[in-house]
């Protein structure tokens, strides 16, 4: 596994991957505040400022970037590698509304998964999704994501527990798959 000192900027069909940054703040913790976004990843905490620059100084490990195109940013993408075990905890989402629908989810999902199989080692990504939030799961099904399990009553939620799934992808499954759908 290459060792990364720090988030490299990456490209893909229009979209840049940037490293991301203090500047990001204030968009990100919008989109985490709003009630269907926290709804869609589980979070029950309004995040602040103060909170958010604690969460990223606790996670200094975690790769993260945000996606940009034409002056926007799009929304975040996350990966927190477990060198031990070639290993990495994925998390994207698109928390402009306007940029919903159109491909970038997809082609940052791609761009992220060609690094971390194929620029950075790992030989697993894993993530989690809620039961409800079915576009997630759409879009990591395409990927060729496998859903392990469901992790039962996980998160706490309106009064009781909500189940959450876990998926995975094999560097070896991602890799076979973008060969077959090459021209």
């Amino acid at each position: 596994m290459t060792k990364i000192a720090k988030t490299p900027a990456l490209q893909t069909s229009g979209l840049h991957l940037v490293p991301y940054a203090a500047g990001h703040d204030a968009q990100t913790i919008s989109w985490l505040n709003n009630p269907q976004m926290q709804r869609d990843f589980g979070l029950s905490r309004h995040i602040t400022q103060k909170s958010h620059r604690a969460w990223l100084a606790a996670n200094p490990d975690t790769l993260i970037w945000a996606i940009t195109g034409a002056g926007e940013h799009f929304g975040n993408v996350l990966l927190q590698a477990t060198p031990s075990r070639r290993s990495g905890y994925l998390q994207i989402y698109l928390g402009s509304p306007a940029a919903r629908g159109r491909g970038i989810g997809w082609q940052a999902l791609a761009r992220v998964l060609d690094f971390g199989f194929n620029e950075f080692g790992l030989h697993r990504i894993w993530l989690h999704t809620l039961p409800e939030n079915q576009a997630a799961a759409a879009l990591y099904a395409k990927a060729g994501f496998v859903r392990e399990g469901v992790e039962r009553e996980a998160l706490p939620r309106d009064g009781g527990f909500t189940d959450q799934y876990r998926w995975s992808l094999l560097a070896q499954e991602w890799n076979a798959r973008k060969k077959a759908a090459a021209p």
